[in-house]
């Protein structure tokens, strides 16, 4: 994978030439990463990530030759080191190195990134905000719904002493019609979920029930539910034998 990426950003100077580090360019590097993951097979931050450390180490290793004055180029310890020549044209003289540099540049990048992903995680949050319910009958509490309209009425009675009693019942009249309309929605959306069990549910629901309520041992309990379900077995297979000869009468 690396020597591949190393020649995809080859072709691209859009991608390492420092005259387009300008955030004007930012659209376009991104549509670049993104086709180079798709070629490569990989997710397009994890791409760009390795690159990333593929140039960094590049610059470093000239910056070391630099500093201890070495004859012995990192081609011979390094394999990518002839691949990632092309970098050079963009610092000629590896004496004029500043680590302040390769500083600032890792800081870009992962600001970049981070930018990306929290676009990212935006537009995701949107997606599951825009598929939520409007109503979540679940949810739904009487008694919290209604505390908010006694808290409210508790504050205007702090602020206004001289309200009658008979406005105090109009307003709480009001609130419970108000509740009930509201109930009224929200029942009616669960009825649109809602479907009924069917009669053989209903059955075997309740036999449930009673086994459930006459607490047999653990071992009674097996062993009924052993009975029960070769008793439903040898039913369910009777009948289908019993409709297979059918159809094979008529056919004959």
């Amino acid at each position: 994978m690396e020597f591949q990426l190393i020649e995809f950003v080859k072709e691209n100077p859009i991608l390492y030439d420092k005259k387009y580090r300008s955030m004007t360019y930012k659209d376009q590097k991104v549509r670049k990463w993104n086709e180079i993951a798709r070629k490569l097979r990989k997710d397009p931050n994890a791409v760009r990530l390795k690159w990333k450390s593929l140039r960094d180490t590049f610059k470093k290793r000239l910056q070391r030759k630099a500093d201890e004055c070495e004859d012995i180029t990192p081609s011979k310890t390094w394999k990518y080191n002839e691949h990632l020549q092309f970098l050079k044209d963009q610092y000629p003289e590896p004496e004029e190195f500043k680590m302040e540099e390769v500083e600032i540049l890792q800081e870009e990048l992962e600001e970049q990134i981070q930018e990306e992903m929290q676009e990212l995680q935006e537009e995701d949050e949107d997606q599951f905000q825009s598929n939520e319910p409007d109503f979540e009958v679940e949810n739904f509490n009487l008694n919290e719904y209604l505390k908010k309209f006694d808290i409210s009425n508790n504050a205007g009675n702090a602020t206004s002493t001289e309200e009658q009693p008979k406005k105090k019942r109009l307003d709480k009249d009001s609130i419970i019609s108000e509740a009930s309309h509201e109930m009224a929605i929200l029942l009616e959306c669960a009825k649109q979920h809602f479907t009924p069990p069917s009669a053989t549910q209903i059955f075997f629901n309740s036999m449930a029930l009673q086994v459930e309520e006459a607490k047999l041992p653990p071992i009674e309990l097996m062993r009924l539910q052993q009975r029960v379900l070769e008793a439903v077995t040898q039913e369910i297979v009777m009948c289908q034998d019993g409709q297979n000869g059918a159809t094979y009468v008529i056919q004959m």
